[in-house]
């Protein structure tokens, strides 16, 4: 009877210890969630504030310098004109010639890059390259505001990594009428791509469209 005794109490306990360990494996689980929740939201906040449109500092220095101090700042890069490197660290931009020197290029991989700066991009004349990369806060509406604000100039469009970005929005890449290079690629959210690309390439003639796996990155758009 002791045995027993003795064999049931250790059955006990171990069935409290298991029901132990996996309530406080749970309550660990829902605090990494929380800390993840809490860094989550604070991140989201400093992007937003990196991507607000400062108009004091536009008019300071123009537009150019602005948009460069901004793309910079969220992780991105630019080419100026007439130079053949990207300029990535905000510290090493030029203390002068604010206003002289022109963005031609826009690098945004693994950038914190908004839409809620978009609105410089019109304003930049010599802009004709863009490359949006693993960006992870840009959708739909992005990608309309985009196009919209450099359809007639923008000569040459990366885009891909990206699961917010739908057949909407690769489809308002139609109005960029002057694009004569276009890359798609690792866009989950597009749902019929064949189509997608159908219709840019009736739209677009004139462009060399690569869209892997639904194109032969070697034959251009017909």
């Amino acid at each position: 009877k002791l045995i027993l005794l003795d064999s049931l109490l250790q059955e006990n306990t171990n069935m409290i210890n298991s029901k132990t360990f996996r309530a406080l494996s749970k309550l660990k689980q829902v605090g990494e969630v929380q800390k993840r929740s809490i860094f989550g939201m604070f991140e989201g906040w400093f992007h937003a504030a990196f991507n607000k449109v400062d108009e004091e500092r536009i008019r300071e220095v123009g537009v150019d310098r602005a948009a460069a101090e901004w793309i910079l700042r969220c992780g991105g890069g630019i080419k100026w004109q007439n130079s053949s490197k990207f300029l990535r660290d905000y510290n090493s931009l030029p203390a002068g010639n604010f206003r002289k020197l022109k963005i031609t290029e826009i690098d945004g991989t693994d950038s914190a890059i908004m839409e809620e700066s978009f609105s410089l991009l019109q304003d930049l004349e010599l802009l004709s390259k863009i490359t949006f990369y693993n960006n992870k806060y840009l959708t739909d509406d992005s990608m309309g505001f985009l196009c919209s604000y450099t359809k007639d100039r923008l000569k040459y469009l990366k885009l891909g990594k990206n699961g917010q970005i739908t057949d909407k929005g690769v489809l308002y890449i139609r109005v960029l009428k002057e694009l004569e290079y276009l890359h798609l690629d690792s866009l989950p959210g597009v749902q019929d791509p064949k189509n997608v690309l159908s219709e840019l390439r009736s739209a677009l003639p004139g462009c060399m469209i690569q869209y892997p796996p639904y194109t032969d990155e070697a034959t251009p758009a017909a």
